[in-house]
């Protein structure tokens, strides 16, 4: 794959530096931390444990990309510890940190090998990412999560030294975890019939590149509107070149382009969690095990 461009948005130099003197001690009630989605604010609650109080930015099952930040939460950006984001995910996140930086932030986008945006040459490129030219789902990405988990330690080391030692336990024991999902993933998806991911909306790049199969995103047009017949055609032809049997659709999205692509092709419909969300008694890990067994019956695992 062609190196990325990086993205040169605000938010990308600020990884772990800090905007202030010094940084500030943790409060009696613990290190304030806001994190932009989910999988950030779950990190920095494996991490953190009692001694931080985590306030997720944008709420499950809100669509991300088009985030719109209050103003009550500009403000609070602005008073936290420390922000754990990503760039390029909403628009409206990276600007309310550049124009109200906390004290301190960690940019998951800053620590993994960024992938780009456009993860085949069938892909439309209009899929309302914040002017990206890298894949911004960064924390799909399995076997290098690990880095965003140590740097969320290590600033909450610096925020919080008395807590310094606990954030490095959990840490390790949180990359312990990651590593046996990130195996789970190598071990089930070693030995498939498909080595290729067709998805309406083309996040999952990080989730299936890691383990040697290839994204074709068929993002481009209106969830709510029917593909066209030469959409149809196109995506058929790459179908059948791949031999894939599903296609797959985000949860964060409606089935209903799957729906009728795959009705059209006669292929079967799975689907997908980007994991911005996760319902109860869920977390990362088992919603990621679910996603390995929705790969592992699309594409003929053994």
């Amino acid at each position: 794959m062609k190196r990325p461009l990086l993205w040169a948005g605000p938010v990308a130099a600020l990884a772990l530096t800090a905007t202030a003197c010094s940084a500030p001690a943790a409060s009696s009630s613990g290190v304030d931390v806001v994190a932009e989605i989910y999988p950030l604010a779950w990190i920095a609650e494996q991490v953190g444990g009692d001694r931080v109080d985590v306030t997720t930015l944008v709420p499950p099952g809100t669509e991300v990309h088009t985030y719109e930040v209050s103003p009550q939460q500009v403000d609070l950006l602005g008073k936290a510890d420390l922000a754990v984001v990503s760039s390029a995910v909403s628009a409206a996140v990276d600007d309310a940190v550049a124009t109200n930086p906390p004290a301190t932030v960690v940019d998951a986008s800053t620590l993994v090998t960024l992938r780009s945006a456009v993860a085949d040459d069938h892909a439309e490129e209009t899929d309302g990412h914040a002017e990206a030219t890298f894949d911004p789902h960064v924390w799909l990405d399995i076997p290098e999560l690990p880095t965003v988990v140590d740097a969320v330690a290590k600033a909450l080391s610096q925020i919080d030294p008395d807590g310094a030692s606990t954030y490095s336990a959990n840490a390790q024991a949180l990359d312990a975890r990651l590593a046996t999902l990130d195996e789970d993933y190598r071990t089930g998806l070693a030995t498939c019939a498909q080595d290729t991911v067709i998805v309406t909306h083309p996040a999952f790049g990080y989730l299936v590149g890691s383990y040697g199969l290839t994204q074709v995103g068929i993002s481009g047009f209106d969830e709510d509107t029917e593909p066209s017949p030469a959409r149809l055609a196109e995506v058929s032809k790459v179908a059948q070149e791949h031999g894939a049997t599903t296609i797959f659709f985000p949860d964060t999205s409606s089935s209903k382009v799957a729906d009728v692509l795959a009705s059209s092709l006669d292929l079967k419909v799975g689907e997908l969690s980007t994991i911005t969300g996760v319902a109860d008694g869920q977390d990362y890990l088992t919603v990621s095990e679910s996603n390995l067994a929705a790969l592992r019956a699309g594409l003929g695992c053994s």
